[in-house]
């Protein structure tokens, strides 16, 4: 009995041992050991949310969020755009407080009354437009809002403060120039520069917003090699993006946001792409659109061959025929407006060609695109479409007034008409044309815009998501419109981040890839889950796979 009972313990204890050696691996970079992370639970997550939820006007973004993340974790968070992802980065970055729900952070329930608070208490979000002084050099970024090293006079030791920054960037193994301006620096150095501030300041958790959109793939590689170091040495790290190769490649568990909603979570050595794709749409169309495929067109009216500017674009060939609505998709900084603004003319190509109507076309500014029947709608109307404090009636005059001048006058009655006309048209609803634009809904200023520009009747319209930011009503009179558009033989591009919108509404589709066309999408393949794969570059490969 004796001897049993050794050996019964004997066994005990090693199997003991075997699991206390396998929670060890939790740190291993290995995709294929991943997965043996989770064989041991984690006892205390840096940080976790219970039932956190968050409305705006009515609207609920974030519906009771039940989330947690381990220090020496990459934690992917991915959905489609409006799922809730910016709303969730803003409540742990300070920015928002929750509605309701509990956040603990370190075993302690926080409120986080400003981003001050959230960096204070170890978090740290580096979001996609970086927040930084252009005109100062990288030491004063880096050192922004701490005390500075001073001279017994009390002026700045300049000396001290770039050693200073120089220690912080040596410490992430990163050799930039500190006197430099931060203008100077490349992008991927701009991102290396925001995470050594952010660390430097003892974050525990660093969240990232779509920190490649801007890098080439050089520059990816070297972001994940910090990336990957930082994990090594305990920080937690919450990976926002919609690049799903990127998710595959660096993430140990995935999480995805649906209409804000956490739908699944799960290891990423247990997900595939196909899974993610589902669980980020999960969802039929959920609008009617009004466009029906004619399936006869024009000639083309505008092509493109071989079209290229560098760092924005490269290699882009397509044509657009009147009659036909091209949508064109991808993801945040694949070069979809940047290809956008050349056609209109405010880039030029670096190589290739452009044709207008048959003929070649290399404008030198807007002016002679308006003036050539060709418009461009902006994405941001606020800051590229519109003056807030002028009258709805000169915001919508200003496209079509050169078309009315005489002797270098506007004459003030048919421009009245005009204008009152084109209210009516586009159903803008206003107290009348001397009303302030920028008080008008969001939908009613896209509708300004539209009016402005398509009562020249161009010929080729260029439409950068012109629906984001508007209404239900507005955004179905805006698909009315487009359709009208293409019935009267326009060829139109049609921009957009809209899934639903642009497979809706597009006789075929073009998607986007880190500055190329990397699919063209046509009949039954224009579906969302392809729309996604090809943004993310994994078009090819997944239908080999299915293959």
């Amino acid at each position: 009995m004796t001897r049993s009972f050794g050996h019964q313990l004997q066994r005990s204890i090693l199997f003991l041992a075997s699991a206390i050696f396998l929670c060890s691996f939790r740190k291993i970079p290995s995709t294929g050991l991943r997965g043996l992370r989770y064989f041991c639970a984690v006892p205390v997550p840096l940080l976790k949310l219970d039932a956190v939820e968050k409305s705006f006007a009515g609207v609920q973004a974030l519906k009771l969020i039940q989330l947690e993340i381990a220090a020496g974790e990459i934690l992917g968070l991915i959905g489609e755009n409006g799922a809730g992802k910016s709303t969730l980065i803003n409540i742990l970055s300070g920015v928002h407080a929750p509605d309701g729900g509990v956040i603990a952070w370190q075993q302690q329930s926080v409120k986080f009354n400003s981003p001050h608070d959230a960096l204070a208490a170890g978090i740290a979000t580096i979001h996609q437009e970086l927040a930084f002084f252009g005109h100062l050099s990288v030491a004063e970024n880096m050192l922004l809002g701490e005390p500075w090293p001073r001279r017994c006079w009390r002026g700045v030791n300049w000396n001290q403060l770039h050693a200073e920054a120089e220690r912080r960037l040596a410490h992430f193994e990163l050799s930039i120039p500190t006197r430099r301006f931060f203008n100077e620096l490349s992008s991927a150095q701009k991102q290396e520069v925001a995470i050594a501030r952010a660390l430097s300041r003892q974050a525990r958790l660093l969240i990232l917003d779509e920190p490649t959109a801007s890098l080439s793939e050089s520059e990816v590689e070297r972001l994940f090699a910090h990336l990957q170091r930082l994990r090594h040495a305990g920080v937690a790290i919450l990976y926002v993006s919609h690049r799903l190769d990127e998710i595959v490649k660096l993430t140990d568990r995935v999480a995805v946001l649906r209409d804000g909603e956490l739908v699944a979570t799960y290891p990423t050595a247990e997900a595939d792409v196909n899974r993610m794709v589902r669980d980020m749409v999960g969802r039929p169309l959920d609008q009617v659109y009004p466009h029906k495929r004619r399936g006869a067109f024009g000639s083309p009216l505008l092509e493109l061959k071989a079209a290229t500017r560098a760092g924005m674009f490269r290699d882009i060939s397509f044509s657009v025929r009147g009659g036909e609505i091209v949508g064109l998709a991808g993801l945040v900084g694949a070069g979809r407006s940047e290809l956008a603004r050349a056609v209109y003319g405010l880039y030029s190509l670096d190589s290739g060609e452009m044709r207008l109507n048959g003929k070649p076309w290399s404008p030198r500014n807007s002016h002679q695109s308006v003036t050539s029947g060709l418009v461009y709608i902006p994405e941001e109307r606020k800051r590229q479409g519109l003056v807030l404090d002028h009258s709805v009636g000169a915001s919508i005059s200003i496209g079509f007034s050169d078309l009315l001048t005489r002797w270098g006058l506007v004459p003030h009655a048919a421009e009245t008409r005009r204008v009152e006309r084109a209210l009516e048209s586009f159903a803008i609803r206003t107290t009348g044309p001397a009303q302030a634009v920028g008080t008008l809904s969001g939908g009613n200023q896209q509708k300004t815009i539209l009016a402005r520009w398509l009562d020249r009747y161009p010929q080729i319209i260029i439409l950068d998501e012109p629906t984001r930011g508007v209404d239900v009503g507005a955004k179905t009179e805006i698909h009315a419109l487009i359709d009208r558009l293409a019935g009267e033989g326009r060829a139109v591009l049609l921009i957009s981040s809209d899934l639903p919108e642009v497979l809706g509404m597009s006789d075929r589709l073009l998607v986007m890839h880190r500055g190329s066309i990397s699919t063209e999408l046509r009949g039954d393949d224009m579906t969302q889950e392809n729309v996604i794969l090809a943004a993310s570059g994994l078009y090819q490969e997944a239908k080999g796979t299915d293959r």
